[in-house]
């Protein structure tokens, strides 16, 4: 701070003093006109695109970008599996390990209790699970009750619906899938039996299918 010696130094530091304030006033003042100017374009840069019909979007479930990254699932595995669970289904073959009942309609592995398919029959089992094979070509129908039986399975069911149909529609009048399922069934190490459902429950145009719990990994 200089140095007063006189009336006339103080003037002059008075002087500097008003000067100093006047500027800072200044500079305040063009701050807030700059800053009144930029709402004002923003406000009417809004108006302009709501009169356009643009509204904007309300800022919720936003991708978190931090968050880390799923790990890539392998495509080729998934198909791989498939092709494994159709590979074990042939449209041809009709395993002699069936033991199948005069009218067609009760069908056990060998070595199951004769009474297992009719209990199935009878309902003593309660249906946890059902698949619908209308609609379905061949090779979508074989890929779907192979996906079905597996994944049964793993989630612990053991009593299932398939409905393949009567077979109306078709050529002849006989469903194709209904032979085929009978097939493919019986190529199935999980299938213990199955029957021809009941007239409640589908009949000819439906199976009950009996399939073995899930094997126990070795250390639980």
């Amino acid at each position: 701070m200089p140095t007063i010696n006189s009336f006339s130094d103080l003037k002059k530091v008075s002087q500097a003093l008003k000067e100093e304030a006047k500027a800072r006033e200044a500079a305040e003042k063009k701050r807030r006109a700059e800053e009144f100017r930029r709402k004002s374009e923003a406000n009417q840069f809004a108006a302009a695109m709501a009169d356009m019909g643009v509204r904007r979007m309300p800022q919720k479930n936003l991708a978190d970008t931090r968050a880390p990254k799923p790990k890539p699932v392998a495509r080729q595995s998934g198909l791989e599996r498939n092709e494994i669970l159709q590979a074990s289904m042939s449209d041809h073959a009709d395993p002699t390990v069936f033991l199948e009942s005069e009218d067609g309609r009760l069908y056990r592995r060998q070595g199951v209790s004769p009474d297992i398919p009719r209990k199935l029959y009878r309902g003593e089992w309660t249906i946890e699970a059902h698949i619908d094979l209308h609609g379905m070509r061949v090779d979508e129908a074989r890929a779907a009750v192979a996906e079905f039986l597996h994944d049964s399975q793993l989630r612990g069911y053991r009593c299932l619906r398939i409905v393949h149909g009567k077979g109306y529609g078709s050529e002849g009048g006989q469903s194709i899938l209904r032979e085929m399922v009978r097939r493919w069934l019986k190529q199935r190490i999980e299938v213990m039996a199955f029957v021809q459902a009941p007239p409640a429950d589908g009949d000819s145009g439906a199976v009950r299918v009996l399939i073995s719990p899930p094997k126990k990994s070795h250390g639980r």
